[in-house]
């Protein structure tokens, strides 16, 4: 899969936004959630928002094919960028969500992991 440019879509700040968001950029996926929330639709702020506060270790498995005269592919670990703790904005709303039970039933578990996944900016 390659990347989209989205370059070519600077003139149209929306459009600009959802293909960074799409492509995994969190500022613009917390942006994007943050603004489903404004707007009460809370099941695209939740999803939005869970792509934006996801930690990432900054590797990701990569399946490389057979060559040759294998009968097997091959699964190998590749850099994809700087580990990140995650959005903290995010974690905090998505905290805050779970904990009003917006859009569902409330969840003080799920809010009391996001909660701290954000004060200490690690892995629950």
């Amino acid at each position: 899969m390659f990347a989209r440019d989205c370059a070519s879509l600077a003139a149209d700040p929306a459009a600009y936004r959802a293909c960074q968001a799409g492509q995994g950029d969190a500022q613009a996926q917390y942006e994007l959630g943050l603004a489903a929330y404004d707007a009460r639709d809370y099941a695209t702020a939740r999803r939005w928002l869970k792509l934006a506060a996801t930690p990432s270790s900054g590797r990701a498995p990569i399946y490389m094919p057979p060559v040759g005269g294998q009968t097997y592919g091959t699964v190998m670990m590749m850099d994809t960028g700087n580990a990140s703790a995650g959005h903290r904005g995010a974690q905090l709303l998505l905290a805050e969500i779970y904990a009003a039970g917006l859009g569902g039933a409330p969840d003080p578990e799920l809010a009391a992991r996001y909660r701290a996944l954000a004060t200490r900016g690690q892995l629950p």
